[in-house]
């Protein structure tokens, strides 16, 4: 049996109520990397970091934020750890190597850090708690979003509601009495000075809300992407209009693109595959010179899901911005299967050889596919991941210094066949 199946079945067990040990998670599953083809993969390093304890054995911790290693580490496509910053203690982790070699994290109290390569804090920004995202922009200033409550005047423009709800849940209300947290974008200079913002409340309908999420978490934006430069800006839509930010509110299952200029919305998207997005992540705009260039890319979660055929699974979708026309998409074969499902949080890339990266955060699964679906680099986290990301083997000075990792190929077992051996029976 996969380690994929071991996974897959261990997962349905702890679903169905079944606990395999003394906590209800798998147990015993393979880590590290699982699957490498160093012919077929685009092979970079990746930061990463540890969402939660999870381990995997019964013994281990589980789920204790106090015990989440405080750090962030850039490994190599075996898993091999290159370089290591330890960090303000924080669950969440978002971070973003930037091409001087610094590290930026977004810490607890409201806190950005930035870090030399060396682990030296050189930069500060407090009050503005990006935990969601944090972006650098070609300026060199940082584009922050905070999510704060709106302030009284809008607060007043949010309708009572009853009974708002499907039928087979408990009827919920949002009223004016329920104050909503908003999404407030920030561009921070090196000085700590806020130079420019935007406010959802200033432009989005306070009362489109879903009804299955916290009554106060009206948009839960989690994505807050600049617009690369791109085809479509080229040929005079100005809609898109590099620097633009491409906005997602994930609670309302839509993306918004934001004139930096004017602060309007000047585009709106979504899909209706499978019953359309079920609180996605990470759009982005595909950068010109990859395959797919100027197409918009997102991981699409599956919570919340209108239709049972989306129920379960994730899906990667590509759709052109323009015509809204979806040009590819990654999803698992076979009916209510679990074999790529994220509840919560995600990423993916494309990548210079056409190949896509995904993060399955919530198992901390990080794998690479083919555009036919072929998976050819596999790597498992046994503490979950927030948003690792793909860097390049000269991405900073540092990483140029050093020589280039070894890329060993990594071939799983035969899954018809591959069993643990009773310990009687292992060879010493």
């Amino acid at each position: 049996m996969s380690h994929h199946s071991i996974l897959n079945r261990l997962q349905i067990l702890v679903l169905c109520g079944v606990s395999t040990a003394a906590v209800a998670y798998p147990t015993i599953y393979p880590t590290g990397t699982t699957i490498y083809d160093p012919d077929a993969a685009y092979s970079s390093y990746i930061l990463i970091s540890d969402h939660a304890d999870h381990g995997n054995h019964p013994s281990a911790a589980v789920r204790a934020q106090s015990k989440v290693p405080d750090d962030v580490r850039l490994i190599d496509m075996n898993g091999n750890v290159v370089h290591v910053w330890t960090v303000a203690p924080f669950f969440n982790k978002r971070s973003r190597l930037l091409p001087n070699g610094n590290l930026l994290y977004a810490g607890p109290d409201k806190t950005i850090f930035e870090y030399d390569w060396d682990g030296k804090v050189v930069w500060q920004h407090q009050g503005i708690g990006s935990v969601n995202d944090l972006r650098i922009l070609p300026n060199g200033n940082r584009l922050l979003i905070a999510h704060q409550p709106i302030p009284d005047s809008a607060q007043a423009k949010v309708e009572d509601v009853g009974d708002k709800i499907a039928p087979w849940w408990a009827p919920r209300q949002r009223g004016s009495e329920e104050h909503q947290n908003g999404a407030d974008l920030y561009e921070v200079n090196l000085d700590g000075k806020v130079v420019w913002e935007w406010h959802a409340h200033d432009h989005l309908d306070l009362n489109l809300f879903s009804p299955l999420t916290p009554l106060d978490d009206w948009l839960h934006v989690n994505s807050i992407a600049p617009l690369p430069e791109n085809k479509w800006f080229d040929g005079g839509d100005e809609r898109f209009r590099p620097g633009n930010i491409l906005l997602n509110a994930r609670n309302i299952n839509t993306m918004y693109i934001i004139d930096r200029q004017t602060g309007d919305i000047v585009w709106e998207g979504t899909h209706d595959y499978k019953g359309g997005m079920a609180h996605s992540h990470e759009p982005e705009m595909i950068e010109k010179g990859l395959p797919g260039a100027g197409n918009i890319i997102l991981f699409d979660n599956s919570l919340f899901p209108r239709f049972r055929t989306h129920t379960g699974q994730t899906f990667i979708i590509e759709m052109n911005p323009v015509t809204k026309e979806i040009v590819w998409k990654y999803e698992t074969e076979g009916y209510a299967n679990l074999k790529f499902f994220s509840k919560t949080m995600g990423s993916q890339k494309r990548l210079p050889n056409g190949n896509t990266y995904i993060a399955e955060d919530n198992t901390g699964r990080l794998f690479q596919v083919k555009p036919d679906g072929t998976i050819v680099w596999e790597y498992v986290n046994r503490g979950g991941t927030t948003r690792p990301s793909v860097v390049p083997y000269d991405f900073t000075p540092q990483l140029r210094a050093m020589p280039r990792p070894q890329e060993k190929r990594v071939t799983p077992p035969n899954n018809l066949d591959w069993q643990l051996v009773p310990d009687e029976d292992r060879n010493p």
